[in-house]
């Protein structure tokens, strides 16, 4: 494959890209209009029960140490274990820190987020990666495909929006452009392999036009 035929597989990403990045920005503009963001604040239900925990952990902590106060003023002593009380009031004054992260973990996102979401995990993928790279092949700059491929193992940003939009593995793509850069007629077996293991299609186009060449 030619130079023309990798730059057409990167311009189909980018629109593809572009696409996405549009339709995320006409559904959140219609989420607005609609009011949505307000409607589903106001549709969250208050969750008391982090106050319910502090208060049973403050009460019981409280109430241990009025015992024990009692306990010492008193002219005859009884044995009532204490320990156990204030393991449990400590356990309790815990809690809310516990619930509070798993409940951060569990809730999902509105429909707003995951537009946005989606729409900088396109963008990013498109002026970080593919923008970049149309440039480096018109321009046949390995220096700034060299580039490319330390940003995609640098930059853990990056890499997860590659993977999160099925652009394929990034380090997997950041070899492929360290061998087309650093390319030598013996590496040409590991170019082939490496041709058809990738997914990203741009890539492995990048690739395949250098085993051609080779045997041509």
């Amino acid at each position: 494959m030619g130079k023309e035929e990798v730059l057409a597989e990167i311009d189909r990403r980018i629109k593809r890209l572009e696409a996405e990045i549009q339709m995320a920005e006409d559904r959140i503009r219609y989420l607005e209009e609609i009011g949505a963001p307000v409607r589903y604040r106001a549709l969250q239900r208050k969750d008391y029960t982090v106050y319910y925990l502090v208060f049973m952990g403050v009460w019981m902590l409280i109430g241990t140490l009025a015992l024990l106060l009692i306990r010492n003023r008193l002219p005859y002593s009884f044995n009532v274990p204490l320990l156990p009380y204030i393991v449990i009031a400590l356990i309790l004054l815990a809690a809310p820190a516990v619930y509070l992260l798993w409940s951060g973990r569990e809730k999902p996102k509105t429909p707003m987020e995951e537009f946005e979401e989606r729409e900088r995990l396109a963008r990013d993928v498109l002026t970080r990666f593919y923008r970049p790279l149309r440039e480096a092949v018109e321009k046949d700059d390995r220096e700034m495909m060299r580039a490319i491929a330390e940003e995609l193992l640098s930059n853990p940003v990056l890499a997860g929006s590659v993977e999160e939009m099925a652009e394929g593995d990034p380090k997997l793509m950041a070899y492929a452009l360290y061998l087309y850069s650093n390319y030598s007629p013996e590496l040409v077996e590991e170019v082939r392999e490496t041709a058809g293991r990738i997914s990203n299609k741009p890539l492995k186009a990048l690739l395949s036009g250098l085993v051609e060449g080779s045997e041509g």
